[in-house]
């Protein structure tokens, strides 16, 4: 079985920055695990991302500890997963959305 690449968006770094910060500012410690589950969230996009379609061809993924989704598309023919942002559960998704 052939693992996925996963390219992320440009601006899935401010999302994951602003979620770092915020979650770092409620508990001590809580940003970096957040990294961490998002990278071990991404390995296992690798072995198989065809998890939940929310919108006609965006999946998403929830991270297991942290109500984050991970939004991204599925390139079959080039095996990749590319991630478009990644959001709070929480978010009011009209100010936060995917173009």
């Amino acid at each position: 079985m052939k693992k996925y690449a996963v390219i992320a968006d440009p601006g899935v770094k401010d999302d994951l920055k602003d979620a770092k910060s915020f979650l770092e500012s409620r508990r001590t410690g809580y940003g970096k695990k957040f990294i961490l589950e998002y990278r071990k969230s991404l390995m296992l996009l690798q072995k198989n991302p065809y998890f939940q379609v929310r919108y006609s061809d965006v999946y998403c993924f929830p991270m297991k500890t942290f109500k984050f989704m991970i939004h991204y598309k599925i390139d079959e023919e080039h095996k990749t997963v590319h991630v478009y942002a990644v959001l709070s559960t929480y978010r009011d998704p009209d100010k936060h959305y995917l173009k």
